[in-house]
């Protein structure tokens, strides 16, 4: 798991920097950068368990509401990226938290 830590700590922090260049980054820059805080700590501890009960159903209803927000399904749909992102948020949160 620590290897795993390791991992998205430094992808998630790219992430928010990257969402820095984006038109709203007062919403995508903490929803990213708090996966690779929690990443971080998990490296050195386990995260409590309600920590993964409240967000990984926010990042997983925010996806649901960018997915049925896109027009269509491509890659060059900004919600369509939006959604991916936060699925992949909502599965690192979700091995980071709930795997041993």
């Amino acid at each position: 798991m620590k290897v795993f830590s390791l991992v998205c700590v430094p992808i998630f922090f790219l992430f928010a920097y990257l969402q820095l260049n984006d038109p709203d980054p007062y919403v995508w820059f903490p929803l990213y950068a708090l996966v690779g805080i929690l990443a971080f700590v998990r490296f050195f501890r386990v995260l409590p368990k309600w920590i993964g009960s409240i967000l990984i159903p926010c990042y997983l209803l925010l996806s649901l509401y960018y997915g049925t927000q896109a027009p269509y399904f491509g890659m060059e749909v900004e919600e369509v990226r939006e959604c991916l992102g936060l699925l992949i948020a909502s599965a690192s949160l979700w091995i980071l938290i709930f795997k041993k």
